[in-house]
């Protein structure tokens, strides 16, 4: 499990002596659509292009995913899995209800769902084998999307660090240094939030935060979180090179950066943001042609292709069928926004 998330001694040392770190940031689901699905790959090869070394120039994808996202995220829909079965069928697996009173609650602090113990793709199968040891519905979806992603080669060996949110916050307001990060975002006028009985988050006034404190950093659904771009702050401390984004993020990047000057400022430090690269396209159906056949069940079915079923179809040639990309022109079969920074892939 630690070799998984990266939490073993040789990813953890590779990761603090990297020369060069690039960063994504998802959301915690069963399901990664276009052109999320395509970020450890965009990280992959900004690591083996940049230094000219298959294996990355020991470089690490840093990945900070958002644990405290909620049922209602349709843009990763968590309370449904989009599979393909052992028969090569598609499958629709309904984890969570959608009824209104389930709505908003966060992953984090949901147990782990019924899944299906047969019926299930090889890859889907071989994946779930450690990820039903998690005992959050977002550290379970976290393990099994990484399992899917390590075994198609989306990863170098040792090379990728998982960080939840969830994880960062803790760290960052932990006993010693809680006072100083909850003066510095009140004094910003931000907020920290909390996880409440149903389960959902609710915003904190100043003296409601400071009487929580430092939660439990083996209890998640104690922590405290930060506003959203402070999320992303306790990424870009860690000396950053490039970030990797879709649309929304290209949209807010700009704002983001100028919040966390602020909020660095006046927690003393300095900010070096790193290059954003903002993926605004990416044409999966033809990089990753899936049957016809069953695209037409999932446009039956209101769905949309997703990590399980790429992983299931092309396997191990899921990487090499992406590289295609780099043969045809930026806004072709993909697009992206960057935002150059001096030095773009020193770090600091």
């Amino acid at each position: 499990m630690r070799t998984l998330l990266g939490w073993n001694d040789e990813a953890l040392h590779r990761f603090v002596n990297s020369p060069m770190i690039v960063h994504s940031s998802t959301h915690v689901s069963m399901n990664a659509f276009a052109p999320m699905v395509a970020f450890p790959w965009f990280c992959l090869r900004l690591l083996t292009h940049a230094t000219g070394d298959p294996q990355g120039g020991g470089g690490t994808h840093l990945r900070t995913q958002l644990t405290h996202n909620n049922l209602t995220d349709n843009r990763w829909k968590p309370h449904v899995w989009w599979r393909l079965g052992a028969h090569g069928r598609l499958a629709r697996t309904q984890l969570f209800s959608r009824q209104p009173r389930y709505a908003h609650q966060v992953l984090v602090a949901l147990g782990v769902p019924d899944t299906p113990r047969d019926d299930l793709a090889p890859s889907d199968a071989r994946a779930l084998r450690l990820a039903r040891h998690a005992t959050t519905f977002a550290y379970f979806a976290m393990m099994y999307r990484m399992g899917l992603e390590r075994e198609v080669g989306l990863h170098l060996a040792d090379g990728t660090v998982e960080i939840p949110v969830d994880l960062m916050n803790a760290f960052s307001l932990r006993e010693g240094e809680f006072l100083r990060w909850h003066r510095a975002i009140y004094r910003q006028g931000l907020f920290l939030r909390r996880i409440g009985e149903d389960r959902r988050l609710h915003p904190l006034s100043a003296d409601e935060a400071a009487t929580l404190g430092p939660g439990d950093p083996l209890r998640p659904e104690t922590t405290l979180i930060c506003p959203n771009h402070v999320n992303l702050g306790h990424a870009h401390r860690m000396g950053v090179s490039a970030t990797i984004g879709a649309d929304r993020m290209a949209s807010y990047e700009q704002e983001m950066t100028g919040v966390l000057a602020a909020f660095l400022a006046e927690l003393g430090e300095s900010h070096a943001p790193p290059q954003f690269l903002g993926v605004a396209g990416l044409d999966l159906d033809r990089l990753l042609p899936l049957p016809e056949r069953l695209r037409d069940e999932l446009a039956a079915e209101g769905g949309k292709a997703s990590l399980p079923l790429y992983a299931a179809f092309h396997g191990g040639q899921l990487v090499p069928l992406l590289d295609v990309a780099f043969d045809h022109p930026t806004g072709g079969l993909a697009s992206v926004v960057t935002r150059r920074v001096p030095e773009p892939w020193a770090r600091t």
